[in-house]
């Protein structure tokens, strides 16, 4: 392992790889467990042997509690306006070249969500393809009770996921929901009791292991890209990737034997 975590406890399980955030007692997020989690998703993504990610944590009350408020005090609040202009502009030109999980991958992320979850910890899972979450778990965005809004991407991926009305509800009223609400309003993907969550997430991921990866990869990008175009350009890059996936050996491979097999749509072709 290239990457030497401090603030995650790495278990790799065949294809899959589970990182569990352990930052104690509060689990909070901060400038170094974000670079260290950028690392290691960079880690998986150029390792051919690991086809899926996990997030979850290694304590067993709380998720990623939330961004520590103190370095937001301490690193931007206290900053002059011309200094505040420079961060601005820092961050425009990252995001130009996004890192980590906000960067166009190729590989799916399961969001485990096995406790308290609030602020950056939330929009950390709204990037992930996939969220469970547990029931003794909470989650929301509620930076408006402290005077600020959600930065790390809340307000536009949670509003592209929920709709404006419900995005509205969740933000301007600092909302935190628990597991069975989240599934309700499709904030999450599946709500389980605690002892479930994680089983369920590697059976998930061991599933989507066994899916073609260059397919994965090209109906995330898909998916992520697409759907920040318009339609016509969305149906272009889809065509595009369409006819690149035909020409792979992979697909040719697997588009043989389905055919070979009889075209059974519940037929899932072998990808090793």
């Amino acid at each position: 392992m290239a990457v030497d975590p401090k603030f995650y406890v790495v278990e790799k399980d065949g294809p899959v790889v589970i990182w569990k955030f352990n930052n104690p007692p509060q689990n909070l997020m901060n400038l170094h467990t974000a670079a260290e989690f950028t690392d290691l998703v960079e880690e998986f993504e150029a390792d051919p042997d690991l086809r899926v990610g996990i997030l979850t944590s290694n304590l067993p009350d709380v998720f990623i509690q939330h961004f520590d408020v103190s370095t937001i005090l301490s690193e931007w609040s206290s900053k002059t306006p011309e200094e505040v202009s420079a961060m601005q502009e820092a961050r425009r030109n990252a995001r130009a070249k996004p890192r980590g999980l906000g960067r166009l991958r190729r590989k799916p992320i399961i969001a485990a969500i096995s406790g308290q979850t609030a602020g950056g910890g939330c929009e950390t899972t709204l990037m992930c393809e996939f969220r469970l979450m547990s029931r003794n778990a909470s989650l929301g965005c509620p930076e408006v009770n402290a005077g600020i809004l959600p930065g790390g991407g809340g307000t536009q991926r949670m509003t592209r996921l929920l709709g404006i009305s419900k995005a509205m509800e969740m933000l301007l009223l600092g909302r935190v929901v628990d597991a069975d609400e989240a599934e309700r309003i499709g904030l999450v993907h599946k709500a389980y009791d605690y002892d479930e969550l994680l089983p369920a997430a590697i059976e998930l991921a061991k599933e989507l292991a066994q899916r073609p990866p260059m397919a994965i990869g090209h109906i995330m990008e898909c998916i992520h890209e697409g759907s920040q175009m318009p339609l016509k350009d969305g149906l272009a890059l889809e065509g595009r990737l369409f006819f690149e996936l035909t020409q792979t050996e992979d697909a040719k491979r697997i588009m043989s034997a389905y055919v070979e097999g009889g075209q059974k749509v519940n037929r899932l072709a072998d990808t090793d």
